[in-house]
């Protein structure tokens, strides 16, 4: 089949993801938790364990339904040695200690009855130093495993990403490690009928065996989702036809500088985002995967210093900007933490119940995206950007929404284009002008 001009799957644009880290989302089988597991809630270290698995995240998959999340994407679940599974030992098998391929099963089934859908995370740069091929080729230098991978003279002697030793790296150059890792990418999506998979580290991989996991992907499903982390510019992935999109962290970067840390002002801060705009097509600006915080950042309440008003300006401008907006598990409860592995916490279930304003905040951004479609496919506007103010116009045909804020600590009057729209959340009428306390915003629509 032939997939050169196949474009991101249509379902991209309308939804609304939600990254899990599986160890520390919720604990749904004791009876498999690893040795030494810790209490939940404590402070996590790099090698720290606290029991989370996928059956956790079946038991909660109402609560994620009613949070307005359409989509699910999980990192690493595959048999490894760590927390964190980027050292996978086995593609084919799922973690035991996280309910094993039956679980999985599970999820999937539950997920699409519902409507939802799965991407899972394909680390296929490198692998873990107990895989057994590796194993092998280390001890056997006549092991057929040899060539799988690169050998060289200087510690620890063999290419390995960023310099962990414990993270061998392919042979990609070896047709026998394209199809063994092309076979993992089409098990799961047929076997399991996952949605899509976000493939780490893209920026490590050649581009043209990037290029054939998306190749293969698409003859499986051509609606499966191929999504690429990319820590700079996605332009040359797009160019060479290789991604759906991309985690854009350029973007969060930007957030980080204009919400959290308020170091730019709204005109800065627009200019940097129409050149992003600009430096890709536009589709790919639609399926790319924005996020305010991910298993490799601080998470962006910490960032803005605590301040949930920052986070709920963000989230909100996150919402309503073009791509597939993504929550960070506990973000929408509150949850802080620093650099990784402090990012990655337990998740606090105590934090949903009544009194936490954060939830029915992110519950209510997420159900304005579902109602607009302007949200989800309409064309990008800056109409005011002065001070700490920002007026942006997402907008089709048939409709119209200004996302209105103010990013400062004074009020301000924001000048509104010619019109009457109705403000959502009070139903009031509004033409002028609208003037906005410090740290809020306000959705705006109009029909043509």
């Amino acid at each position: 089949m032939e997939v050169i001009g196949v474009r991101p799957p249509s379902w991209v644009r309308d939804a609304v993801f939600y990254q899990i880290f599986p160890d520390r989302f919720r604990n749904g089988d004791p009876g498999n938790d690893p040795p030494g597991v810790r209490p939940w809630g404590e402070l996590p270290t790099p090698t720290s364990f606290f029991g989370g698995d996928l059956w956790g995240v079946l038991e909660k998959l109402d609560y994620l339904a009613d949070l307005g999340v359409t989509a699910l994407y999980l990192t690493p679940i595959f048999r490894a040695s760590t927390n964190h599974r980027y050292d996978v030992e086995d593609y084919f098998q799922v973690d035991p200690v996280l309910g094993g391929n039956a679980a999985l099963k599970a999820l999937v089934g539950a997920l699409h009855r519902r409507g939802m859908r799965l991407i899972l995370d394909g680390v296929f740069n490198h692998c873990g130093q107990g895989h057994p091929f590796f194993q092998e080729a280390r001890k056997d230098p006549a092991s057929p495993y040899r060539p799988w991978f690169v050998w060289e003279e200087e510690e620890p002697g063999y290419s390995c990403w960023a310099g962990c030793p414990s993270l061998p790296e392919w042979n990609h150059d070896h047709p026998q490690v394209q199809e063994h890792l092309l076979s993992a990418v089409r098990f799961w999506l047929s076997e399991y009928e996952i949605d899509g998979w976000r493939l780490d580290t893209v920026e490590y991989l050649p581009p043209d065996f990037v290029r054939a996991i998306y190749r293969t992907a698409k003859e499986v499903n051509p609606e499966a989702y191929v999504l690429g982390e990319v820590m700079g510019l996605g332009t040359p992935w797009f160019r060479h036809r290789a991604l759906d999109g991309v985690m854009h962290y350029r973007l969060w970067e930007g957030l980080v500088h204009f919400f959290a840390r308020e170091e730019w002002d709204s005109g800065r801060f627009s200019r940097y985002l129409w050149h992003l705009w600009r430096s890709y097509p536009s589709w790919a600006n639609f399926s790319s995967y924005t996020l305010l915080g991910s298993h490799d950042k601080p998470r962006f309440l910490t960032l803005a210093g605590g301040d949930p008003r920052k986070l709920r300006l963000a989230a909100a401008f996150l919402f309503a900007y073009p791509g597939a907006p993504a929550i960070y598990y506990g973000d929408e409860v509150g949850l802080e933490g620093g650099e990784d592995p402090d990012c990655r916490r337990c998740f606090p279930w105590e934090r949903v119940g009544e009194g936490n304003p954060l939830p029915q905040a992110f519950r209510e951004l997420a159900a304005l995206r579902h109602a607009h479609p302007a949200l989800r496919r309409g064309s990008l506007g800056f109409l005011h950007a002065k001070g700490r103010t920002l007026l942006l116009r997402r907008a089709l045909p048939e409709e119209e929404v200004l996302l209105v804020l103010n990013a400062g600590a004074q009020e301000e009057e924001i000048p509104l284009p010619s019109g009457i729209y109705r403000e959502e959340k009070s139903g009031e009428r509004r033409s002028g002008a609208l003037r906005l306390p410090p740290y809020s915003f306000a959705f705006l629509t109009r029909a043509s």
